[in-house]
């Protein structure tokens, strides 16, 4: 029998890591685990940008997010987060998240 979902005040079912799929937009909070060093990659337009893996997790699991360009500093170890309409894709054969276009990440109050 599967376990009940926790509700948002007077919303959906909350959203866990484990619930996440890719190749849909998602919406969860999480905490930042792990931070790996900032590091720079040529895109395939030729161009060279900050990347950084954040692994955010809660009690279902890990996912990596992944920060791009002026987001690589938005987060530290220990923060409690929000990603909203994050999209999810698969790497390596395990799920990721990125903001994208229309993502957000909120930093939740202590």
């Amino acid at each position: 029998m599967a376990e009940p979902r926790a509700r948002t005040a007077g919303g959906p079912p909350a959203t866990f890591i484990s619930d996440l799929r890719p190749s849909r937009v998602a919406t969860f909070g999480a905490v930042v685990a792990r931070l790996d060093p900032v590091r720079e990659v040529e895109t395939k337009s030729g161009a060279r940008r900050q990347v950084r893996d954040a692994t955010l997790s809660d009690a279902t699991g890990e996912i990596t997010l992944v920060l791009w360009g002026s987001e690589v500093d938005l987060v530290q170890v220990g923060d409690r987060v929000r990603v909203i309409d994050g999209w999810v894709s698969e790497r390596r054969g395990r799920p990721q998240i990125t903001l994208g276009r229309s993502g957000r990440l909120e930093r939740a109050a202590p």
